[in-house]
C-alpha cells in the first residue's frame, strides 16, 4: 500500500515540473566540465616543478662545489714545524761552560759530550798552544740563533757553530788583524775580553779595545789588566775540580791577566764574542787611554791617561 502511494507521488513529480530532465544532465555534466578545468592546468604546475628542480640542482650544483674547494683548502696550507726541532739563541758573551748547560737544557745534546768536542780539533783553525787552554774552541763558536734537532749529533752542532763563524769572519777582518800584528786567534782572544768588559754597553767596546792595544804597543810583556779573565775561570771552577785543584791552579797562570801570571793576552778567548767586539779589536778608537774603570752599574765608563786620573776617576764612580 505505501508502494502505490510512492508511485502517485511521483507521477505527480513528473506531471508537475517537465523540465526536470533537463536538469538532470546538467548535474552530471557539471563535474565533467570541472575535470577537464583540472587538466588544463597541469601543464604550467608541471613546468613550474621541472624548473623548481632545475633551480634546486644548480643550487645543490655550486653548494657541493664550495665542499670541495673547502675540502680542498686544507691540503694547500703550510705543514707544522716538525715536532723535532728547537730553536736556542746564545748571547753575546756566553762560554762554552754556559753553551753547554743550555744545549743540555733544550734536548740538543748532553753538556759532557759537547765540552768534550768543545775540545777537538777542527779544520781551519790553528791554536798553537792547546795545552794552555779551558777550551780549545773557546771564541770559535759563533753567538747567535740556531735551530737544532733533538738529540742531534754533537759534531754537528759544533760544526753549525764553526760554519757561522767562518762566515762572519771576512777576509777583510783577517787582513785588519795581520795589519796590526797579530793572528786571528789573538785578536779573537782580545775580543772577548772587551767583550766581557762591555756586557752592560757594548758600545763602549771601541774605546774599551784602545786602552788595551796602547797597552800592548808599549809592551808585548805589558800586562793587560783585566779582572773578566780571572772570573772566566771562577765561574766555571766546579767543571774545572773546583778553585783549589791542580787543575785551576794551572790554568790561572794562563790566565790571569795580573801581577805575577800573564803578561800580554791570556792563553786564549775566555768567552764567544759578537761582530761588534771582534770589529773593535781590529778597529780600536784611537786615543791615548791606557786606563779605564766603570760605576758599580757597568754602565757608566770613565777613561785615563795616567794613573793618576785613574784613581780620581775611581772616586768620581765611587769605588775607591
Amino acid at each position: 500500500m505505501n508502494n502505490d502511494k510512492n508511485l502517485d507521488k511521483y507521477k505527480k513529480y513528473l506531471e508537475e515540473d517537465s523540465d526536470k530532465e533537463a536538469v538532470i544532465p546538467q548535474e552530471i555534466t557539471a563535474p565533467k566540465a570541472e575535470k577537464k578545468k583540472k587538466k588544463s592546468t597541469a601543464l604550467p604546475i608541471a613546468i613550474v616543478a621541472i624548473i623548481v628542480l632545475i633551480c634546486g640542482a644548480l643550487g645543490a650544483g655550486f653548494l657541493f662545489k664550495d665542499d670541495i674547494k673547502n675540502i680542498v683548502k686544507p691540503t694547500t696550507t703550510i705543514p707544522p714545524e716538525p715536532t723535532n726541532v728547537v730553536t736556542v739563541t746564545f748571547p753575546e758573551g756566553y762560554t762554552i761552560y754556559q753553551m753547554g748547560g743550555l744545549l743540555e737544557e733544550s734536548g740538543v745534546c748532553s753538556k759532557e759530550e759537547f765540552y768534550q768536542a768543545a775540545n777537538s780539533p777542527v779544520d781551519g783553525i790553528e791554536i798553537t798552544n792547546p795545552e794552555e787552554r779551558a777550551f780549545l774552541l773557546e771564541g770559535y763558536l759563533f753567538p747567535d740563533t740556531y735551530e737544532f734537532y733533538l738529540d742531534e749529533d754533537v759534531h754537528s752542532v759544533i760544526s753549525r757553530f764553526i760554519d757561522n763563524y767562518n762566515t762572519k769572519i771576512t777576509p777583510e777582518i783577517q787582513k785588519k788583524a795581520a795589519d796590526l800584528g797579530y793572528t786571528m786567534d789573538e785578536m779573537l782572544t782580545l775580543a772577548s775580553i772587551i767583550q766581557k768588559e762591555c756586557d752592560f754597553d757594548i758600545e763602549e767596546c771601541k774605546n774599551v779595545s784602545s786602552v788595551f792595544h796602547n797597552r800592548l804597543k808599549n809592551s808585548r810583556e805589558t800586562y793587560l789588566g783585566s779582572d773578566v779573565t780571572y772570573f772566566y775561570l771562577k765561574n766555571m771552577a766546579d767543571f774545572l775540580g773546583g778553585s783549589d785543584s791542580q787543575k785551576f791552579d794551572y790554568l790561572l797562570t794562563k790566565y790571569y791577566t795580573y801581577n805575577k801570571y800573564r803578561k800580554g793576552l791570556p792563553a786564549g778567548a775566555i768567552c764567544n764574542p759578537g761582530i761588534k767586539a771582534i770589529t773593535a779589536a781590529v778597529e780600536p778608537a784611537d786615543t791615548d787611554y791606557y786606563y779605564f774603570l766603570t760605576d758599580k752599574s757597568g754602565t757608566d765608563f770613565y777613561y785615563a791617561e795616567t794613573y793618576n786620573q785613574h784613581l780620581a776617576n775611581g772616586k768620581k764612580a765611587g769605588i775607591m
